[in-house]
């Protein structure tokens, strides 16, 4: 019979080896996706808001508050990157019709060119790296992975917000 306290340990085991092997697969895919990224000249931070801009759907705008809420940044980090990408020409910041006091960010036509093709030069370097795992590994992770994420996002008590804000 097994008891509650070595349970709890098993338990206890299992979340600490899936939380190493998640952030070392992160780490993993990080050091695949940077060459990529440099190539491209963008950050990951910038190819995160052309994402996001570019996976809103036409017209490719948002708020600021919420690129911050779907990136998990700072006010400060959004503001940073959104310069950035406003003097490069691949966002543009308009006054908010509904809200006089808001922002809507905007990819310009050659935010979206760049944002397609960051999306495949990163996409490409990710496949490369996973290239020797099966794909139906990669889709049973794939599928493990999406009902944690699920679960935990979920639980108002293990989500009360922005967890850690990505610094930029």
């Amino acid at each position: 019979m097994v008891s509650a306290e070595s349970e709890h340990q098993e338990q206890a085991d299992v979340v600490l080896t899936l939380s190493q092997h998640v952030l070392r697969l992160h780490g993993f895919l990080d050091q695949h996706l940077g060459p990529a990224l440099t190539r491209q000249g963008l950050t990951r931070a910038e190819l995160d808001v052309l994402g996001a801009l570019a996976g809103s759907g036409a017209p490719y705008e948002l708020r600021p508050k919420e690129l911050r809420a779907r990136l998990l940044l700072t006010t400060g980090g959004v503001s940073n990157v959104l310069r950035r990408l406003e003097t490069r020409g691949l966002v543009s910041s308009n006054p908010d019709p509904t809200d006089g006091r808001g922002q809507l960010v905007r990819l310009t036509t050659d935010g979206t060119a760049t944002a397609r093709s960051a999306a495949v030069a990163t996409t490409a370097a990710l496949a490369r790296a996973l290239s020797p795992v099966p794909y139906e590994t990669l889709t049973d992770a794939l599928h493990l992975l999406h009902s944690i994420l699920n679960t935990v996002d979920e639980a108002p008590a293990l989500n009360p917000g922005p967890r850690h804000p990505a610094k930029i």
